[in-house]
């Protein structure tokens, strides 16, 4: 336990100590690869003849019964290109080459759970079969950018060699389409997969179907951003998946790029997923909030042990609105169906209008949900000049949550007349980890950092900014009134730890001024009482 809060350096010096150190600290040193170069290394060493990387000499046998005593020990093994020098596994090849020739075992590294195969390089792809083999549960790959040039070879040796993976992450920088039928039968192929990782746009119609029919599959999930690669969102115009008896008899878990009305439609197929626990939707298209309630609605009728969910309606255009379209934006009465899940707990929700939702919503709101423990309602709209909230919307979450740790909220930040909490008798949040607060404003920084250090408990981090610039295309005013407002929420979140701490300390004097009055009093009330008690039993003779 020790040398696993220790560095590398230093559990290279511990490997020296004496033999038992010695099998925990390699234990730990070598239990996850990021250097192949490095493990190799172990095999013979390696110099560079003619741009190629080559060993000095051949591995024999003895070479490679000494390699094993440090194989056995690797769990995960990570090979990446790395961006300044991309041809690296093209200059490994006769290295690869070696190793298959002399190798002693088919199985290079014997324990490996965890392989992740990080290419940029079509012919370099398939290196990665030789340390595959049925033991290998997590794989990770990244799909070179050619969207021409088949697969289906290589999925096909994935089967064959790891046919009990289960995690699969594919990193795929084209669309579905161009790799569609590859996908379908590396799918078929692993019936005993648990867990899936897509790009963004790359769970389709056909997709979906087929991860429908895997019995263990328990999560569904897609990821943004470059390194996972990015589809077309054509390819997720239209979502009508094929569910037959026993669909989805395991998930629990499921990210969906649909329009509303195609995942309500398919939550109310026959064979849907009716025991998700967590449901994320994405959609990049104009959706109305008649749309979003009847969805909500499905899922209280059908989703009861649904505990998070998580709603992206972002229709993001390079023509930025200034105004709001009153028929579009969601409004109280829209997610009131939220109340009535038995057991959601999380609740985010994103949408380039603010949510019109008054102080008295928001109240009811946090009275009728105590268990709430994460909710973000649109705190980062991409229209950002129209409140309905301050930060009095704080207090009823405060005063009702207590399970409560993370809030986001809309909030034209000011302090005029707000009323004192301790006033009110409210106590800071007891769980409260952040609170997020995306682009709303700051009217002065000190008042509100003041108003927040009363209710803000101590670590709770302030978090402000957009995630939706991620998208191109902005106006330069709309990115320099974001960058404004974080900047005046730098400021706020700056300060208030410093606040916190001495109202923590303001509310400790009081509390012990308190006790010393209280015993004052107690005191005062003995001393009272002894003088009458004398005063009745004097004795008087006549």
């Amino acid at each position: 336990m020790v040398f696993t809060f220790m560095d590398r350096e230093s559990n290279v010096t511990n490997a020296c100590v004496c033999k038992h150190w010695s099998d925990i600290a390699l234990d730990l040193l070598w239990k996850n690869v990021d250097n192949l170069l490095q493990l190799i290394n172990l095999l013979a060493p390696v110099h560079i003849s003619r741009g190629y990387y080559m060993f000095v000499k051949l591995p024999d046998a003895n070479a490679w019964l000494r390699f094993q005593h440090y194989a056995k020990r690797v769990r995960t093994l990570r090979f990446c290109d790395n961006t300044e020098d991309t041809g690296v596994q093209l200059r490994l090849r006769p290295i690869f080459d070696d190793i298959a020739r002399t190798r002693t075992a088919l199985d290079i590294l014997p324990n490996l759970h965890t392989l992740e195969w990080l290419t940029y390089q079509d012919n370099c792809m398939e290196l990665s079969v030789l340390f595959m083999h049925t033991r290998v549960k997590h794989f990770v790959l990244s799909v070179p950018s050619d969207p021409e040039q088949s697969r289906l070879a290589f999925f096909t040796d994935i089967c064959a060699r790891m046919p009990h993976l289960t995690e699969l992450d594919l990193r795929i920088p084209f669309a579905m389409s161009n790799i569609e039928d590859d996908i379908l039968a590396l799918l078929r192929g692993l019936p005993n997969l648990r867990k899936v990782v897509f790009p963004e746009y790359h769970l389709t119609s056909k997709v979906v179907s087929q991860l429908s029919q895997l019995r263990r599959i328990g999560v569904v999930q897609f990821e943004h951003g470059d390194a996972q690669g990015c589809g077309s969102v054509q390819d997720v115009e239209s979502f009508e998946p094929t569910l037959s008896e026993g669909a989805f008899r395991s998930l629990w878990d499921l990210s969906l790029t649909a329009r509303l009305t195609d995942v309500d439609r398919f939550l109310n197929k026959s064979f849907a997923p009716i025991n998700l626990t967590t449901l994320f939707v994405n959609t990049c298209w104009i959706q109305s909030p008649r749309h979003l309630h009847t969805l909500l609605s499905t899922l209280l009728d059908n989703c009861q042990l649904l505990s998070s969910l998580y709603l992206e309606l972002l229709y993001l255009t390079e023509q930025h609105e200034e105004q709001i379209t009153p028929e579009l934006q969601i409004n109280f009465s829209t997610l009131k169906p939220l109340l009535s899940f038995p057991n959601l707990t999380t609740f985010e929700l994103t949408h380039e209008y603010p949510v019109d939702i008054t102080l008295a919503e928001i109240e009811e709101l946090a009275r009728n949900w105590p268990s709430l423990e994460r909710l973000s309602l649109n705190c980062e709209p991409l229209v950002m000049d129209h409140f309905t909230l301050d930060l009095r919307a704080l207090l009823p979450f405060a005063r009702y949550c207590p399970k409560l740790r993370k809030l986001g909220l809309f909030l034209n930040a000011t302090t005029v007349d707000m009323p004192d909490v301790r006033e009110l008798g409210l106590r800071p949040f007891p769980a409260l980890r952040t609170l997020s607060v995306g682009v709303s404003k700051v009217q002065e920084e000190e008042p509100v950092a003041l108003f927040l250090s009363q209710v803000c408990p101590l670590g709770c981090e302030i978090e402000f900014g957009v995630t939706w610039l991620r998208s191109p295309g902005f106006p330069l005013l709309v990115l320099a009134s974001v960058a404004d407002r974080c900047l005046a929420w730098e400021s706020v979140k700056r300060l208030l730890p410093s606040l916190i701490k001495l109202r923590r300390e303001e509310r400790k004097r009081t509390k012990r001024l308190v006790e010393e009055v209280e015993d004052l009093r107690i005191r005062s009330r003995l001393l009272t009482e002894k003088r009458n008690l004398k005063t009745d039993d004097s004795c008087v003779i006549s």
